[in-house]
């Protein structure tokens, strides 16, 4: 999306309905993609985050950043999500972040992108907090034990390493069934430091424990109906024809929706084209970063509108058809479906027309 490749190239400013059609990436293989709405959002939350970022509040933006990469991952979102961790002096999960972004980098074949991580984290490496946690050998042997460390498991293998944290107050916390739950805190300053905790045997709780509880009947799904209630009358069912009216206002609906997708897609796209052309001047090959960044944008966004445009004007058309013209007519139930193949989007209608 805002993330990837470093050729700017230009996007053709297209007018009328598409406002963007026919742009890119013809050739990039399959692969699953978030949906249209989906990229709308994590668009609107990646440039919020930086206007944040470039505003000085960055605590406010590294969820937005975190929202945007759950959504839609790239390597231009992590990068920017470590340098809002750095900001906020949470150098661990900065440098750990900076790691991921400089494999998946590697794996792309960014090399830019990947010494540019590499060399971030190198330089966060030398002042990490690190802690190490140590479980005595009897809790290793009770069935259900965990370590929790600031609300997250920690796994056994890690047990007694020397591991880096985010400074800052961390609650350490072990439990298991039929013990006493054992709690401290330890807490970590900004410079580089190092503490460690061992936890010591539970202490067993005296007396029988609590009867677990039953589950409810499979199926149940609420109260069951009084005795001697009369059973609720089945909901009536309408004519073909109304029925068939109602599938074509849904899906002229939809298609409505998508058309303005399709739109806002295509309005971005020219958007950040424009904005990439002011860094990138001067040659078919940009190394500003944010250069970069804004081209992927204007692509990623040149495509869901083609996509959504695509599927937005089959749907309206299939509505209408069965609004208009099969709904009158009242025949059996048609079967409506979208299709998508290398070459064209569409809506498939399928039944029984007089």
């Amino acid at each position: 999306m805002r993330r990837t490749k470093r050729r700017q190239r230009s996007i053709t400013h297209c007018v009328g309905l598409g406002l963007c059609a026919a742009l890119i990436s013809a050739g990039l293989p399959a692969r699953a993609e978030p949906s249209a709405a989906d990229k709308a959002a994590a668009e609107a939350l990646f440039d919020a985050a930086l206007d944040l970022m470039k505003q000085g509040r960055s605590a406010e933006a590294c969820p937005r950043l975190e929202q945007s990469q759950r959504i839609d991952p790239g390597i231009g979102t992590l990068l920017y999500l470590a340098e809002c961790y750095e900001n906020t002096g949470r150098t661990a999960s900065a440098w750990a972040t900076f790691r991921q972004a400089m494999s998946e980098s590697q794996a792309a074949g960014q090399g830019d992108r990947a010494r540019k991580a590499q060399a971030r984290a190198a330089r966060l490496e030398p002042g990490l907090s690190k802690l190490s946690i140590g479980v005595a050998a009897e809790n290793l042997a009770i069935e259900g034990f965990k370590v929790r460390s600031a609300g997250k498991a920690v796994d056994p293998a890690v047990f007694g390493i020397a591991l880096p944290v985010d400074p800052g107050e961390i609650a350490i916390e072990a439990s298991a069934p039929g013990h006493e739950t054992w709690t401290t805190t330890v807490k970590l300053g900004s410079d580089k430091g190092a503490a460690s905790v061992d936890v010591p045997p539970l202490k067993r709780i005296e007396g029988p424990l609590p009867a677990p509880r039953e589950p409810p009947p499979a199926g149940a799904t609420g109260p069951a109906p009084a005795r001697g209630a009369p059973a609720p009358a089945p909901a009536p069912s309408g004519s073909g024809g109304d029925t068939t009216r109602l599938i074509g206002l849904v899906v002229g609906g939809a298609g409505v929706v998508g058309l303005g997708v399709g739109t806002f897609f295509g309005v971005k796209a020219i958007s950040k084209n424009s904005d990439a052309e002011g860094y990138c001047k001067g040659g078919s090959t940009c190394e500003d970063e944010r250069g970069v960044t804004l081209t992927e944008e204007a692509k990623s966004a040149a495509t869901a509108s083609n996509i959504a445009f695509g599927l937005g004007a089959a749907a309206a058309i299939g509505g209408a058809v069965l609004v208009f013209v099969v709904a009158p007519r009242q025949a059996p139930p048609v079967q409506v479906g979208a299709f998508v193949d290398a070459r064209n989007v569409g809506l498939r209608v399928g039944g029984t027309f007089e």
